[in-house]
């Protein structure tokens, strides 16, 4: 039996009137970069969330070092994540000034392992980014409980 990793165009085929509107609206006011529609969005998202503020950002790179820069992660901190994410993850630590530290994954999940993260935190420590795959939450209840007693 062949099951499909994911199916996207089944998932657009639900929404697809929405989208191409959407998209239509986008083009024929040239709003390709910011404006009208992203800041629509913001606000809704805003909402949604229950938040003072909201960014959109151009890609997942930008959201983790905007949200790095945010902290006031910088030069001489390091920030704990995975070795086994997409490159972006390890990218903006770098690129706010901090520097790497990778903890392991566990052999059964492929995610962080939560046991092994003690061992990663140093004085230096700012911040955990566990990464999330292939639909599969990590196992944060231990991770935010390392974080609030040793960071």
């Amino acid at each position: 039996m062949v099951v499909k990793y994911l199916d996207l165009k089944k998932q657009y085929e639900s929404i697809k009137d929405d989208i191409d509107r959407s998209i239509s609206n986008v083009i024929n006011d040239t709003a390709f970069s910011y404006g009208k529609y992203a800041k629509e969005f913001e606000n809704n998202f805003k909402d949604f969330l229950g938040t003072k503020y909201v960014f959109g950002t151009s890609s997942g790179t930008s959201a983790l070092h905007l949200a790095l820069i945010a902290m006031g992660i910088g030069p001489g901190d390091e920030v704990i994540t995975v070795p086994n994410s997409f490159i972006a993850t390890a990218e903006a630590i770098s690129h706010a000034g901090a520097t790497p530290v990778f903890v392991d994954i566990d052999p059964k999940t492929y995610l962080m392992d939560p046991d092994k993260l003690p061992d990663a935190i140093s004085s230096r420590t700012k911040a955990i980014i566990p990464v999330h795959l292939f639909g599969q939450p990590a196992d944060m209840d231990p991770i935010m409980k390392i974080a609030s007693i040793r960071i």
